[in-house]
């Protein structure tokens, strides 16, 4: 009889531990559609090396060459699947940050050296906002490597200069944390504050500054 009850609690702990362990790989990305999404999706390093060459590709073109800040990453997550699974699916950006204040007068040269620079990359039709808009940008679609979504953004500051920044997404890449991302080299991290702010010393430069 306690030879019963042992095997018995044997069967049940194995059972607990196999309930256990299949809900954290449920719960980890290693359900059925989950793992689906692991075969199909694009690698995060080869997503990565569609972004940093848009990017370099981007900064190389402009000339005077500017001074960059840093790089980020977003990586935004699907939503989680019809039974519960956590998608390992994502759209990833990186967003580099430039130092450099941009004038008035010289932001519409710098846009167009990025339009030809996005044009090299296989963007067809480049997106531009209006004159009168107050954020100045520029859109477009690169498909050199991978396909990705190009945009440049120039933000106004009170003394009429403008701060810049460059970001490129790839969509459809198999799910990995922001921060496992290593910055567009040799870019470190956009340093920021206790509070999570931007610490970004402006550059007066000599040529785009004025």
């Amino acid at each position: 009889m306690r030879s019963r009850w042992k095997k018995a609690g044997a069967i049940a702990l194995a059972a607990a531990v196999l309930v256990t362990v299949g809900t954290a790989l449920f719960f980890n990305g290693y359900g059925p559609l989950a793992l689906v999404d692991r075969r199909v999706r694009t690698d995060p390093g080869e997503a990565k090396g569609w972004i940093d060459n848009a990017l370099h590709t981007t900064m190389d073109a402009v000339s005077p060459s500017l001074a960059y800040v840093g790089a980020d990453f977003e990586v935004e997550r699907e939503k989680d699947r019809w039974d519960g699974e956590p998608s390992m699916v994502s759209d990833v950006t990186e967003i580099v940050r430039v130092r450099t204040v941009v004038s008035k007068a010289k932001l519409p040269a710098l846009m167009e050296q990025v339009t030809q620079a996005w044009k090299t990359l296989g963007s067809r039709e480049i997106g531009r906002s209006a004159p009168s808009d107050e954020i100045q940008a520029l859109d477009g679609v690169g498909h050199v490597g991978g396909e990705t979504s190009l945009t440049f953004l120039a933000t106004p500051q009170q003394d009429s200069t403008y701060t810049v920044s460059f970001r490129v997404e790839a969509g459809g890449v198999l799910y990995q944390p922001a921060h496992e991302y290593k910055p567009l080299s040799p870019l470190g991290r956009t340093p920021r504050d206790a509070k999570g702010y931007v610490v970004n010393s402006p550059v007066d430069d000599p040529y785009w500054s004025h």
